[in-house]
């Protein structure tokens, strides 16, 4: 017979084993599951950011200022166009190539070295301090460890080519324009261009990661970089007791005043007006002055320019200037340049 307690021995059973070798693993299932999560989000925000950048590094024009004068720059305002691939935001400067048809004063672009005619203007400044031309890189990057300066979406995706695995696309009234056959001869010639630039997202051939999904979600459009075509010039009589007289009424007024925007490089002038005046009061008069409006052929791409004024002198009609030199605008996109402000003395 046993006395006292009788001991026995107890363990898990071979199944309570196996259900928490599941539970096991099905938590750390779980983790792996939300870390992924976690990654594609950093992946899809880095892509994110890296869009801005691009879009700030072609023209950037915001509420800030900078000494005073609101902020403008980017590859639109050296450059008066939008960039045709991505490897001209970047450069950098010493691996351009100087163009054939003009060594002194042009870059090859490299977005198609077989067509010389797509080129970059060479860094130049002007006597007014007026820069144009490139002046990048307009995207800052690290090279990587073969010396390539790489610009990669969030993802990592890179097809070696001169857009580095973006879907770099340019349109005109939405079509697809292809640059590569593009021939620009002059300022006017240079397309009205909307962007789309997406990423392929982490599975490149499948586009239902595609960022953004549609070719239509524009990162650019023409008017974030074209301003308008139009502008206001007041002329103000300057003499304090002369009236600037000599002006036929309408419609007998002929157009002989030309507006000039310029910079160092790009002039665009404007067509042929007047003012529609018999006479500007003098100054002691009380309303000296009167407004005339400058129309260009062309939307004038956002950009610090020169202004000037000329009359064709050959008429009996056209009253002598009273500035001596231009001053300077920076006309902006989306926003009416102020008129422009132009002295007029009697003859």
């Amino acid at each position: 017979m046993q006395t006292g307690y009788q001991r026995h021995q107890s363990g898990f059973t071979l199944l309570e084993l196996v259900l928490v070798l599941f539970l096991i693993g099905l938590l750390a299932s779980a983790g792996l599951l939300f870390t992924e999560n976690q990654e594609d989000q950093t992946y899809f925000d880095e892509t994110q950011r890296r869009l801005n950048i691009i879009q700030d590094a072609i023209i950037r024009s915001g509420d800030r200022t900078v000494n005073s004068q609101p902020e403008l720059a980017g590859f639109v305002v050296d450059n008066g166009r939008m960039p045709y691939c991505l490897a001209e935001l970047l450069g950098p400067e010493l691996t351009f190539t100087d163009s054939a048809s003009a060594p002194a004063t042009h870059y090859q672009s490299p977005c198609d070295p077989a067509n010389t005619a797509l080129t970059l203007r060479k860094p130049s400044t002007n006597d007014s301090g007026l820069r144009s031309g490139w002046w990048g890189p307009y995207i800052q990057v690290n090279p990587d460890r073969d010396g390539e300066h790489v610009y990669r979406d969030g993802y990592g995706n890179d097809d070696g080519t001169v857009n580095y695995g973006w879907n770099w696309t340019l349109f005109t009234s939405s079509t697809t324009v292809d640059v590569s056959a593009y021939d620009p001869t002059s300022p006017s010639a240079e397309p009205i261009l909307d962007l789309t630039v997406q990423s392929s997202g982490f599975d490149v051939l499948d586009s239902i990661d595609d960022y953004p999904p549609n070719l239509t979600d524009y990162l650019l459009v023409a008017d974030d970089w074209l301003a308008a075509q139009s502008y206001t010039v007041r002329f103000f009589n300057v003499d304090q007791t002369t009236a600037v007289s000599g002006i036929p009424q309408p419609p007998a007024d002929t157009d002989d005043w030309t507006l000039s925007l310029a910079n160092s490089t790009v002039n665009f002038d404007s067509n042929s007006f007047t003012m529609a005046v018999s006479a500007i009061p003098a100054v002691s008069a009380g309303n000296n002055s009167t407004e005339a409006t400058a129309n260009f052929s062309e939307r004038i791409p956002a950009g610090h320019y020169l202004v000037s004024l000329s009359c064709d002198q050959s008429g009996s009609d056209c009253v002598t200037e009273n500035v001596s030199r231009p001053y300077r605008v920076i006309v902006l996109p989306r926003q009416q340049l102020a008129p422009i402000r132009w002295n007029v003395k009697p003859r």
